[in-house]
Parts: structure tokens; sequence; C-alpha cells
């Protein structure tokens, strides 16, 4: 069993290095009893919470330390504090050096942040995923931890907490907080939770996109291709931004003329970076 991301050209790498955190546009939560664990998406995470049935949760940490010996590896962990959380923690600082970084589930606040990092090797990225109500308050305090790389949303506890259905206009709001509490903390956009049916995969990343998210949950390989075609600028924006940046006005500009060629930086920067993966 070898734990591969696939990079853009279609070549498979290790777990992608600390700066592809911030690139990483699908996040393949797969169970450690699964078999066939490798995948197209840029990260593959060894789901210790939901992906593991309460009775196996031994049997899961014990694959998830034997896959490690041939790659380090991404876990999602139980939430902080509980006893499942405490032994997903145990686990990651047996691996030490073999753990790639750890998704938060039910991250609750950034005492939470602050307690998973203080239990693991020094510097290990965190993924919290914001899954409530109370969570989603506290983004803020969360995404400006500085153990937090990203952020992420668990659309469906936080369905499940509020009674939002799955419906863009009703999760517009939490989305749009969690983009707002990253960008105002520094970090990379958020990771949007898994996009649904696998044929409507492209079309739920463009509006992740829109919504300011720059990547992902998955649960299936199927939708990754959908999905790494949403979160990758197009050929044409990206031309289309390079002309604009390389063009000097023939005349007066006013005042949404650096916001643009900001935003056409951005793009072009993304994609450039996505490109090297």
């Amino acid at each position: 069993m070898t734990l591969t991301h696939n990079t853009s050209a279609g070549a498979a790498s290790a777990v992608p290095a600390p700066a592809r955190v911030d690139l990483a546009r699908t996040w393949m939560l797969r169970s450690p009893l699964a078999g066939g664990l490798e995948t197209a998406a840029d990260v593959l995470v060894l789901d210790l919470e939901d992906g593991l049935p309460s009775g196996r949760k031994a049997e899961g940490r014990d694959r998830a330390r034997r896959a490690a010996a041939e790659a380090p590896v991404w876990l999602r962990i139980s939430a902080a504090g509980t006893s499942d959380g405490e032994a997903d923690l145990a686990l990651g600082r047996d691996l030490d050096d073999r753990l790639a970084g750890v998704v938060l589930a039910m991250c609750a606040s950034a005492d939470d942040v602050a307690h998973v990092a203080a239990s693991l090797p020094s510097g290990v990225p965190i993924v919290a995923m914001v899954e409530s109500a109370a969570a989603l308050l506290a983004a803020p305090a969360i995404a400006a931890h500085p153990a937090t790389r990203r952020l992420a949303f668990g659309t469906g506890d936080f369905r499940r907490d509020t009674g939002m259905a799955a419906d863009r206009i009703a999760l517009s709001w939490p989305r749009a907080q969690l983009v707002v509490a990253s960008a105002a903390a520094g970090i990379a956009g958020p990771i949007d939770g898994p996009c649904g049916p696998v044929d409507q995969a492209r079309d739920a990343a463009l509006h992740a996109v829109a919504m300011g998210f720059t990547g992902t949950l998955a649960l299936r390989d199927a939708a990754v291709s959908g999905a790494h075609a949403g979160f990758t600028p197009a050929p044409a924006e990206v031309e289309a931004a390079r002309s604009l940046l390389s063009t000097t006005p023939d005349g007066p500009v006013d005042g949404s003329y650096a916001p643009t060629l900001a935003r056409a930086r951005a793009l072009v920067e993304r994609a450039e970076a996505l490109a090297a993966l």
C-alpha cells in the first residue's frame, strides 16, 4: 500500500510538503480499514473519526501506524478532549515525523487547536473543522491560532446542529464567515464540505470558489477530477489576467483599477503555484 497523491501532471509524489498544505484543492477522507488508499486527490487523509466504527478504532489506528511506515500520513482525529481524540493524539505522537498533519474534527474553539498543537510534535499543521454553530462563532479565533493552517467546513454536522438545509443560499452565510475568518487571519482560503454527487463536483467547486473557498473535502475518487477543474483557474482566465497585468492604461483609471490588478495578480500566482505541484 502506497500513500500518495497525484500532481497536476499525473505523476505520483509523496504526501504534500508544508507549502502544499495551503494550495491543496482536494482532501480525500479515507478509512484506514479500506483497501486501495492511492488517490488522485491532492491530500489523502486517513479518517480515524467517522471513518471507523466505534468497535474498530484500535484496529484502524494500527492500520494507520502501518501505513505511516511507508510514507508520512495525514490523520483526521476525533474531537479534542474526548477519549478517542486523546488516543488519536497518542498515535500522532508515536508517529513523530511520519505524521504529515492532522484534520481536527469537531473543533470548537482556539483552545482545542492549542491542546492538539501542544500534544503533537512541534510544527504539525492543523486543519480545523468547523462543524457547529458555536464553532462558527469562534471561527475568527480558531483561524488566528498560530497552529491553524486552514479551516474546513463540516457541512453535514453543521446542518444537523443548526437545522439548515443543503441549500446554497442557506449555507452562504456560514461559508462567508469562514472565508472572512481565514482572510483576517492571513491563512489560505477554507476547505468546503464534501461536494455531493460526483457529477456535480465541478459545479460545487465553482460555487465554492465564488464564495472564496480554495479546496474541498472528498469522499470518492470519481469526484476529484471535477473538483480540480473547478478549483484550478481556467486557461482563459489566466490569459486575461496576464494581459491585464501587462497592459498600461491609455487614459485615467478609477478606484476599481488597483483592486482589479490585485485580483488578477493573485489569480496568476495561484495558477502558477498549482501548475508546479
